[in-house]
Protein backbone atom coordinates (compact mmCIF):
# COMPACT_ATOMS: atom_id res chain seq x y z
CA UNK A 1 0.00 0.00 0.00
CA UNK A 2 1.57 3.24 -1.01
CA UNK A 3 1.14 5.74 1.63
CA UNK A 4 0.31 9.12 1.53
CA UNK A 5 2.74 12.19 0.62
CA UNK A 6 3.00 15.51 2.49
CA UNK A 7 5.12 17.55 0.34
CA UNK A 8 6.75 20.86 2.35
CA UNK A 9 7.50 23.60 -0.97
CA UNK A 10 10.86 26.32 -0.14
CA UNK A 11 11.55 29.36 -1.83
CA UNK A 12 14.76 30.54 -1.52
CA UNK A 13 16.38 33.01 -2.16
CA UNK A 14 19.79 34.41 -0.56
CA UNK A 15 18.85 32.46 2.68
CA UNK A 16 21.75 30.85 4.47
CA UNK A 17 21.82 27.30 5.96
CA UNK A 18 21.63 28.88 9.45
CA UNK A 19 18.29 30.38 8.68
CA UNK A 20 16.71 27.92 7.03
CA UNK A 21 18.43 25.08 9.67
CA UNK A 22 15.38 25.52 12.20
CA UNK A 23 12.80 24.94 9.71
CA UNK A 24 15.07 21.71 8.20
CA UNK A 25 15.29 20.21 11.66
CA UNK A 26 11.12 20.74 12.17
CA UNK A 27 10.95 18.95 8.71
CA UNK A 28 13.64 16.16 9.68
CA UNK A 29 11.80 15.67 13.33
CA UNK A 30 8.56 15.18 11.43
CA UNK A 31 10.21 12.17 9.17
CA UNK A 32 11.97 10.16 11.46
CA UNK A 33 9.40 10.34 14.11
CA UNK A 34 6.02 9.74 12.15
CA UNK A 35 5.09 6.64 10.23
CA UNK A 36 1.89 7.18 8.63
CA UNK A 37 2.63 9.22 5.84
CA UNK A 38 5.87 10.32 3.50
CA UNK A 39 7.96 13.24 3.95
CA UNK A 40 8.88 15.19 0.42
CA UNK A 41 11.13 18.97 0.72
CA UNK A 42 11.00 20.65 -2.67
CA UNK A 43 13.47 23.14 -2.62
CA UNK A 44 13.84 26.38 -5.46
CA UNK A 45 16.36 28.53 -4.95
CA UNK A 46 16.35 31.69 -6.87
CA UNK A 47 19.90 33.13 -5.23
CA UNK A 48 22.17 35.41 -6.64
CA UNK A 49 24.89 33.87 -8.28
CA UNK A 50 27.00 35.42 -6.04
CA UNK A 51 25.62 33.94 -2.78
CA UNK A 52 26.75 31.16 -1.36
CA UNK A 53 23.52 29.65 -1.03
CA UNK A 54 23.06 25.77 0.52
CA UNK A 55 23.83 23.29 -1.75
CA UNK A 56 21.86 19.87 -2.55
CA UNK A 57 24.34 17.36 -0.72
CA UNK A 58 24.53 20.21 2.53
CA UNK A 59 20.56 19.74 2.67
CA UNK A 60 21.02 15.98 2.34
CA UNK A 61 22.85 15.52 4.86
CA UNK A 62 20.79 17.28 7.03
CA UNK A 63 17.51 15.77 6.11
CA UNK A 64 18.54 11.93 5.79
CA UNK A 65 14.67 10.75 6.03
CA UNK A 66 13.36 13.45 3.53
CA UNK A 67 12.24 12.77 -0.04
CA UNK A 68 14.49 15.93 -1.30
CA UNK A 69 13.41 17.44 -4.86
CA UNK A 70 15.97 20.72 -5.79
CA UNK A 71 16.31 22.74 -8.26
CA UNK A 72 18.42 26.03 -8.66
CA UNK A 73 17.44 28.57 -10.96
CA UNK A 74 16.67 32.38 -11.85
CA UNK A 75 14.86 34.67 -9.32
CA UNK A 76 11.32 33.92 -10.70
CA UNK A 77 9.17 35.20 -8.05
CA UNK A 78 7.27 33.35 -4.88
CA UNK A 79 4.44 31.75 -6.94
CA UNK A 80 5.96 30.76 -9.57
CA UNK A 81 8.57 29.21 -7.88
CA UNK A 82 5.95 27.33 -5.57
CA UNK A 83 4.57 26.48 -8.76
CA UNK A 84 7.32 24.66 -10.06
CA UNK A 85 7.54 22.46 -6.37
CA UNK A 86 4.14 21.50 -6.44
CA UNK A 87 4.43 19.71 -10.35
CA UNK A 88 8.38 18.70 -10.04
CA UNK A 89 6.85 15.87 -6.96
CA UNK A 90 4.32 14.27 -8.68
CA UNK A 91 1.48 14.36 -6.32
CA UNK A 92 -1.48 12.33 -5.84
CA UNK A 93 -4.78 14.18 -5.23
CA UNK A 94 -4.78 12.94 -1.94
CA UNK A 95 -1.91 14.09 -1.08
CA UNK A 96 -1.00 17.45 0.82
CA UNK A 97 0.90 20.45 -0.64
CA UNK A 98 2.78 22.70 2.01
CA UNK A 99 3.94 26.05 1.70
CA UNK A 100 6.12 27.14 3.84
CA UNK A 101 8.45 29.98 4.62
CA UNK A 102 12.15 29.93 5.26
CA UNK A 103 11.29 31.41 8.72
CA UNK A 104 8.84 29.09 10.34
CA UNK A 105 9.99 25.93 13.18
CA UNK A 106 7.44 23.67 14.69
CA UNK A 107 7.70 20.28 17.13
CA UNK A 108 6.02 17.46 15.89
CA UNK A 109 3.64 17.40 18.82
CA UNK A 110 2.85 20.93 17.33
CA UNK A 111 2.21 20.11 13.74
CA UNK A 112 1.03 16.16 13.31
CA UNK A 113 -2.25 16.98 15.04
CA UNK A 114 -3.09 19.02 12.01
CA UNK A 115 -1.13 17.24 9.58
CA UNK A 116 -3.87 13.95 10.49
CA UNK A 117 -6.78 16.42 10.14
CA UNK A 118 -5.81 17.72 6.98
CA UNK A 119 -5.37 14.04 5.91
CA UNK A 120 -8.82 13.20 7.16
CA UNK A 121 -10.66 16.21 6.05
CA UNK A 122 -9.00 16.70 2.53
CA UNK A 123 -12.22 16.51 0.29
CA UNK A 124 -13.93 18.89 2.43
CA UNK A 125 -11.87 21.77 2.83
CA UNK A 126 -9.23 23.44 0.17
CA UNK A 127 -6.61 24.93 2.53
CA UNK A 128 -6.04 25.18 5.80
CA UNK A 129 -3.45 26.91 8.34
CA UNK A 130 -2.44 26.69 12.01
CA UNK A 131 -1.97 28.68 14.82
CA UNK A 132 1.12 31.34 14.04
CA UNK A 133 2.90 32.30 16.88
CA UNK A 134 6.05 34.93 16.90
CA UNK A 135 8.86 34.95 18.88
CA UNK A 136 7.81 36.03 22.14
CA UNK A 137 4.80 33.71 21.90
CA UNK A 138 2.30 36.25 21.09
CA UNK A 139 -0.43 35.42 18.40
CA UNK A 140 -0.17 35.99 14.70
CA UNK A 141 -3.64 36.90 13.73
CA UNK A 142 -3.10 35.92 10.34
CA UNK A 143 -7.14 34.77 9.37
CA UNK A 144 -8.11 37.91 8.09
CA UNK A 145 -10.59 39.65 5.64
CA UNK A 146 -9.48 40.09 2.23
CA UNK A 147 -7.35 43.19 1.53
CA UNK A 148 -8.05 46.66 1.50
CA UNK A 149 -5.84 50.04 1.08
CA UNK A 150 -6.83 50.75 4.78
CA UNK A 151 -5.95 47.12 5.80
CA UNK A 152 -2.25 47.60 4.38
CA UNK A 153 -1.93 51.02 5.65
CA UNK A 154 -3.00 50.03 9.31
CA UNK A 155 -0.20 47.03 8.80
CA UNK A 156 2.51 49.52 7.78
CA UNK A 157 1.40 52.43 9.81
CA UNK A 158 0.93 51.01 13.49
CA UNK A 159 0.59 54.67 15.03
CA UNK A 160 -3.19 54.89 12.97
CA UNK A 161 -4.12 52.60 14.87
CA UNK A 162 -4.05 55.42 17.64
CA UNK A 163 -7.55 56.37 16.18
CA UNK A 164 -10.62 54.47 17.64
CA UNK A 165 -12.21 54.04 14.22
CA UNK A 166 -9.87 52.80 12.51
CA UNK A 167 -8.56 50.51 15.79
CA UNK A 168 -12.12 48.96 15.43
CA UNK A 169 -11.59 48.17 11.36
CA UNK A 170 -7.98 46.72 12.08
CA UNK A 171 -9.44 44.27 14.67
CA UNK A 172 -12.24 43.84 12.10
CA UNK A 173 -10.19 43.11 9.22
CA UNK A 174 -7.56 40.84 11.59
CA UNK A 175 -10.54 39.00 13.30
CA UNK A 176 -9.37 40.14 17.07
CA UNK A 177 -12.44 39.56 18.59
CA UNK A 178 -12.08 35.52 17.34
CA UNK A 179 -10.41 33.51 19.88
CA UNK A 180 -7.59 32.09 17.89
CA UNK A 181 -6.32 29.46 20.25
CA UNK A 182 -9.68 27.73 20.21
CA UNK A 183 -12.18 28.55 17.30
CA UNK A 184 -12.00 26.84 13.74
CA UNK A 185 -12.15 30.65 11.52
CA UNK A 186 -13.14 30.22 8.04
CA UNK A 187 -11.41 33.03 6.13
CA UNK A 188 -10.58 33.29 2.45
CA UNK A 189 -7.15 35.40 3.16
CA UNK A 190 -4.90 32.99 5.15
CA UNK A 191 -1.30 34.12 5.92
CA UNK A 192 0.89 32.13 3.67
CA UNK A 193 3.90 31.52 6.26
CA UNK A 194 2.27 27.94 6.27
CA UNK A 195 -0.82 26.46 4.59
CA UNK A 196 -1.61 22.76 4.02
CA UNK A 197 -3.51 23.16 0.43
CA UNK A 198 -4.76 19.11 -0.95
CA UNK A 199 -2.97 18.47 -3.98
CA UNK A 200 -6.52 18.11 -5.59
CA UNK A 201 -7.30 21.92 -4.29
CA UNK A 202 -3.91 23.13 -5.95
CA UNK A 203 -4.20 21.91 -8.94
CA UNK A 204 -7.97 22.70 -9.50
CA UNK A 205 -7.49 26.35 -9.09
CA UNK A 206 -3.75 26.43 -10.98
CA UNK A 207 -1.55 27.23 -8.31
CA UNK A 208 -0.13 31.06 -7.30
CA UNK A 209 -0.82 33.45 -9.96
CA UNK A 210 2.26 33.89 -12.25
CA UNK A 211 1.24 37.33 -12.42
CA UNK A 212 2.91 38.25 -8.65
CA UNK A 213 6.23 38.44 -7.84
CA UNK A 214 5.98 38.88 -4.37
CA UNK A 215 3.76 40.05 -1.78
CA UNK A 216 -0.52 39.52 -1.44
CA UNK A 217 0.13 36.44 -3.97
CA UNK A 218 -1.26 34.25 -0.71
CA UNK A 219 -4.39 36.38 -0.39
CA UNK A 220 -5.35 35.81 -3.94
CA UNK A 221 -4.41 32.18 -3.87
CA UNK A 222 -6.21 31.46 -0.26
CA UNK A 223 -9.62 33.63 -2.64
CA UNK A 224 -9.44 31.47 -5.29
CA UNK A 225 -9.10 28.37 -2.57
CA UNK A 226 -12.35 29.20 -1.13
CA UNK A 227 -14.16 29.04 -4.07
CA UNK A 228 -14.01 25.33 -4.26
CA UNK A 229 -14.03 24.85 -0.50
CA UNK A 230 -12.97 25.59 3.09
CA UNK A 231 -10.31 27.61 4.14
CA UNK A 232 -9.79 27.38 7.53
CA UNK A 233 -7.44 28.37 10.59
CA UNK A 234 -7.51 24.91 13.02
CA UNK A 235 -6.22 25.69 16.09
CA UNK A 236 -5.34 22.15 16.33
CA UNK A 237 -1.49 23.10 14.71
CA UNK A 238 1.31 25.10 15.63
CA UNK A 239 3.75 26.93 14.52
CA UNK A 240 6.60 29.42 14.85
CA UNK A 241 7.42 32.23 12.54
CA UNK A 242 9.94 34.65 12.57
CA UNK A 243 8.54 36.91 10.72
CA UNK A 244 10.95 39.20 8.66
CA UNK A 245 8.83 41.66 7.47
CA UNK A 246 11.05 42.97 4.88
CA UNK A 247 8.58 45.14 3.23
CA UNK A 248 8.32 47.40 6.40
CA UNK A 249 12.02 48.22 6.30
CA UNK A 250 12.89 47.66 2.43
CA UNK A 251 12.13 50.24 0.07
CA UNK A 252 12.25 47.98 -3.03
CA UNK A 253 9.99 45.48 -0.83
CA UNK A 254 7.66 47.93 0.19
CA UNK A 255 6.78 49.44 -3.74
CA UNK A 256 6.72 45.13 -4.46
CA UNK A 257 3.77 45.45 -2.09
CA UNK A 258 2.30 48.47 -3.65
CA UNK A 259 3.04 47.20 -7.17
CA UNK A 260 0.92 43.40 -6.30
CA UNK A 261 -1.63 45.18 -4.24
CA UNK A 262 -2.42 47.11 -7.73
CA UNK A 263 -2.53 43.92 -9.61
CA UNK A 264 -4.76 42.21 -6.53
CA UNK A 265 -6.94 45.09 -6.90
CA UNK A 266 -7.74 44.67 -10.82
CA UNK A 267 -7.96 40.98 -10.38
CA UNK A 268 -10.72 41.22 -7.54
CA UNK A 269 -11.74 44.84 -7.35
CA UNK A 270 -10.49 48.32 -5.71
CA UNK A 271 -11.36 48.48 -2.26
CA UNK A 272 -10.72 51.45 0.24
CA UNK A 273 -11.57 49.62 3.17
Amino acid sequence: MTLPSICFSLVLYNHSLDAINPLLASIESLASQVFDFRILLSVYDGSSSSYHSPSFNQLRSLLPHVHLFFEVGDNIGYGRANNRNFYRCNLAKGDLFVVVNPDIRFTVAQLHPLICWSFAHHSEYSCVAPIVLLEDGSIQYSAKHDPTVLSLLCGRFHLLRCFYPIRKYDAWHRNLYRDYRSELIESSFLSGCLLLIPAWAFFTVGGFCDKFFLHVEDADLVRRLSAVGKTLHNPIGVVVHGWARGSHTSLPQIFSLINSFVIYSFIWGFRLY
